[in-house]
């Protein structure tokens, strides 16, 4: 049977950005169908932003796991626009004291009634379907 996950930015940044948890989450969503948040792009994309600003980290090397990670969203993942989970994630970030952002993520998962996946642990205290790796 086939897993069917949102991913939040911190796992697609896992994936392609060299962390401790980067073989996990790549053997996670493995033959999975996998959705996501248009928001995605930019947060993984300052994930970037910081490895070569604040961290030092090669240039060349980011840049390149930013094109793979921009190209994993848009051919492996279903995007949802932001805009058509602006009402209940709204409700869900002022119900669960958690930003819009994050928010948006769990929004999808609640449209798709299929897990979210994150890295994030503030998201596992929420009452939805959060599944921490």
């Amino acid at each position: 049977m086939t897993s069917k996950y949102v991913l939040d930015s911190s796992i697609i940044a896992a994936i392609f950005f060299r962390e401790k948890s980067s073989k996990k989450a790549a053997n996670m969503v493995e033959g999975s169908q996998l959705v996501t948040v248009d928001l995605a792009r930019s947060e993984v994309a300052n994930v970037a932003w910081k490895r070569v600003n604040l961290f030092g980290e090669d240039r060349q090397l980011i840049t390149k796991a930013l094109k793979m990670s921009m190209e994993f969203i848009e051919t492996t993942c279903d995007v949802i626009p932001t805009i058509d989970l602006v009402e209940e994630s709204f409700q869900i970030a002022l119900k669960e004291n958690i930003s819009f952002y994050d928010s948006l993520f769990i929004g999808a998962s609640q449209r798709e009634n299929i897990p979210l996946l994150t890295l994030d642990e503030r998201l596992k205290n929420t009452q939805y379907m959060v599944e921490l790796l």
